[in-house]
């Protein structure tokens, strides 16, 4: 009967610390899989390093390093372009190329010179404040471009070729923004595959070298 009666606490001992440790493996596993995470969102691949997939990390290091080059060349490239063209407006039209603000820069595409410009605004200012000749005068000299300001283009051409440098830079930087956008999708996909992926799960995220890539599988 004491027989009985110890191997009945033993067995009880036993399933006790069976479930205690099974419980602070899943932890442990848990907390691994939470630092994971954490690390591709910093750094894509990273979390793949950790969980030893040394594949998958070069990979998704390889194509964030190509990602911030494309990236830092098409902002390289935009704010050269913005430079040719002030340069060039302050050659051909007699612009002010030390002014900050975009809008001048704006106004030389649209513009022939700043006398059309400022017609404009003496128009929008009588059509804001059709009875106050203070508040107009006020609103010509905050939004009017004069003295230093003005510029007046040689030709109609050569506005035009303005326009194209600055249109040029505008699709630079609208490419650097769906660049920044792959970016942040890269870290999503390696976050998400640390999450989801690992190896002790049947879906999976799997490198290809030929042809290279990367393939969604089902392990059975």
């Amino acid at each position: 009967m004491l027989k009985i009666k110890t191997l009945s606490i033993l067995i009880i001992a036993f399933n006790i610390c069976f479930a205690y440790t099974k419980k602070e493996a899943e932890a442990s596993q848990s907390n691994i899989r939470g630092k994971t995470i954490m690390a591709s969102l910093v750094v894509p691949g990273w979390g793949q390093h950790m969980l030893k997939n040394n594949l998958k990390s070069e990979i998704m290091l390889w194509t964030d390093a190509t990602i911030w080059l494309l990236y830092g060349g098409f902002n390289w490239y935009g704010n050269s372009r913005n430079h040719d063209a002030k340069l060039f407006a302050g050659i051909n039209a007699i612009a002010n190329t030390k002014i900050k603000s975009d809008k001048y820069f704006r106004a030389l595409e649209r513009y022939d010179n700043s006398d059309i410009f400022n017609e404009d605004i003496r128009r929008e200012a009588r059509e804001r404040f059709p009875d106050d000749p203070e508040a107009q005068n006020n609103y010509i000299a905050q939004y009017g471009y004069y003295g230093d300001l003005t510029w007046d283009w040689k030709s109609d051409s050569l506005r035009f070729a303005y326009w194209e440098k600055r249109k040029s830079a505008r699709a630079a930087f609208t490419n650097a923004g769906f660049i920044l956008g792959g970016a942040i999708l890269n870290r999503l996909v390696s976050a998400i595959d640390c999450a989801f992926f690992t190896s002790d799960r049947r879906i999976g995220f799997i490198p290809f070298l030929d042809p290279p890539g990367i393939g969604l599988v089902y392990r059975f």
